[in-house]
């Protein structure tokens, strides 16, 4: 059982360490990972640079954004699973990828969902909001909401089949595939019940009502496509379900 973790960066000396850190502890050594750097003028491949392992490959080249830098990713990875890792975020400790693995080996299923801590700076303090894996429908996508997706992991030959990302969306290509996962393709999936990643805000999916309202428009664009009807009115009702990421279930 292989787990690929794809981690696509641009300019991100000051995070991208503790996110390679968090991969490179890992209790599991049953994984790759990817780097693919967009040609970053800050340093960035020489943090990577110093976080060499055998497990570790990395390239830097110009790309076309985050989505075809993230596509770039699939076409290197070999492994069963593919998990995206931003280079902003870092796994909770090292048996995150052991617990995912688990998960797989136990239920063979085509995705598995673990929980994701929203975290402030560079440490996860309790209190702060909190996505469930255990909370989440298949039915939320057609309203526009994902489930834990920074702790998510999807069979490589699943993503392939799709064609990865749409790089037609700018901000939403994210929602865009897990839609086509989960209502197209109607993958199966188990939740680990536990924090698997720790998600910094501040990034693109929250820097204001701008990109939220960006966001909003593609996804009613991608369920349009899957056949959703009304999309646009489908989309308002993924403001009351997120509410419900502030009062989850815990886990460890």
């Amino acid at each position: 059982m292989l787990i690929s973790v794809i981690t696509v960066c641009y300019n991100s000396a000051r995070t991208i360490g503790q996110a390679l850190e968090s991969v490179a502890r890992q209790s599991f050594t049953d994984y790759e990972h990817i780097v693919v750097d967009g040609a970053s003028s800050d340093g960035t491949m020489e943090v990577v640079e110093a976080h060499r392992h055998a497990r570790l490959s990395a390239v830097s080249e110009p790309d076309k954004g985050i989505y075809h830098a993230m596509n770039k990713g699939l076409a290197r990875a070999t492994g069963d699973y593919v998990q995206f890792l931003n280079s902003d975020d870092f796994l909770t400790g090292p048996d995150a990828l052991g617990i995912a693995a688990a998960a797989m080996r136990e239920s063979g299923a085509d995705c598995v969902f673990g929980d994701t801590r929203f975290i402030k700076g560079d440490e996860a303090k309790p209190g702060r909001r909190y996505y469930s894996a255990r909370r989440f429908r298949r039915w939320w996508v057609r309203a526009g909401v994902m489930p834990p997706h920074p702790s998510m992991f999807v069979k490589r030959e699943l993503l392939l089949k799709l064609g990865g990302f749409d790089t037609s969306y700018r901000v939403s290509a994210d929602f865009d595939l897990i839609a086509r996962v989960l209502i197209a393709e109607k993958a199966s999936w188990v939740t680990a019940p536990h924090a698997i990643t720790n998600f910094r805000t501040g990034g693109l999916s929250t820097s204001g009502f701008r990109t939220k309202m960006a966001i909003s428009r593609e996804s009613a664009r991608s369920l349009k496509a899957l056949g959703q009807p009304l999309p646009g009115l489908s989309v308002l009702g993924r403001f009351p379900l997120k509410l419900g990421q502030f009062n989850p279930f815990r886990a460890r």
